[in-house]
C-alpha cells in the first residue's frame, strides 16, 4: 500500500529533523578535545620527565621555613638499567637510585631523606619556603636536566600529616577551624 504524499512529506522531515539533531548533539566532539584525553596532575604535587624516568605527584612537605623537609611523590624508570636521579633545591640534594620497572615511593621510610628548608634571611631565590608556596627543583638523570614547579605543603590535610619530619605542628592550622560563635540571642 502506498502511502499519501503528505504522510511521506511528513515521514520524510521527521527524519531529516532526527539526522540534524543527532548531528548537532554529538557534533560538539569535532570541535572541542575530549576532557578524559587531557593530561594533568590529579592530586597536589605535580609530575616531571627526565629522560626515561618520570616523576609523578612530587611535592615538598615540611612544617615551614628553617624547618625540616622531604619530598613526596612517585618515581618511575622506564628504561632498561637503572638510573641514578637528584632533585635539587636550594643547595640541596636528594639522590637515590632508581631500578628499571620498579617504581620508587618516596613516602615509604626507606626512601625519606630529609633536609631544612630555607627561612626568610636566605639569599636564595627560593627564599621563605612555606605550605602554599612553590619552590623551583632542578631534576637531574643521566646528564638530562628539567626543573619544575613543585608544591609546599605541610600537615593541615590529613594525609600529608605523618609525613612531616618531626610532626605536624597543629598550631600552624589553629586559624582554619570554626571557632564557637557566641550567642547573641538569635
Amino acid at each position: 500500500m502506498k502511502l499519501p504524499v503528505k504522510a511521506r512529506i511528513r515521514r520524510a522531515a521527521s527524519g531529516a529533523a532526527l539526522a540534524a539533531l543527532a548531528l548537532t548533539a554529538t557534533g560538539c566532539g569535532a570541535i572541542n578535545d575530549q576532557a578524559t584525553t587531557a593530561q594533568y596532575d590529579p592530586s597536589d604535587g605535580v609530575s616531571a620527565h627526565v629522560g626515561d624516568v618520570t616523576i609523578q605527584n612530587l611535592m615538598l612537605v615540611t612544617n615551614g621555613a628553617d624547618q625540616e623537609a622531604r619530598y613526596l611523590g612517585t618515581i618511575v624508570n622506564k628504561g632498561k638499567d637503572s638510573a641514578d636521579l637528584s632533585l635539587e633545591f636550594s643547595g640541596n640534594s636528594v639522590d637515590t637510585n632508581v631500578t628499571a620497572d620498579k617504581p620508587l615511593r618516596l613516602e615509604d621510610d626507606k626512601n625519606a631523606e630529609t633536609f631544612t628548608v630555607p627561612g626568610d634571611t636566605s639569599k636564595e631565590t627560593n627564599k621563605g619556603t612555606y605550605p602554599g608556596q612553590q619552590v623551583l627543583v632542578t631534576i637531574k638523570s643521566g646528564g638530562n636536566s628539567t626543573t619544575a614547579k613543585v608544591p609546599v605543603v605541610d600537615g593541615t590535610l590529613p594525609e600529608y600529616a605523618n609525613y612531616v619530619p618531626g610532626g605536624h605542628d597543629k598550631s600552624r592550622s589553629d586559624h582554619l577551624k570554626p571557632s564557637e560563635k557566641a550567642d547573641h540571642g538569635h
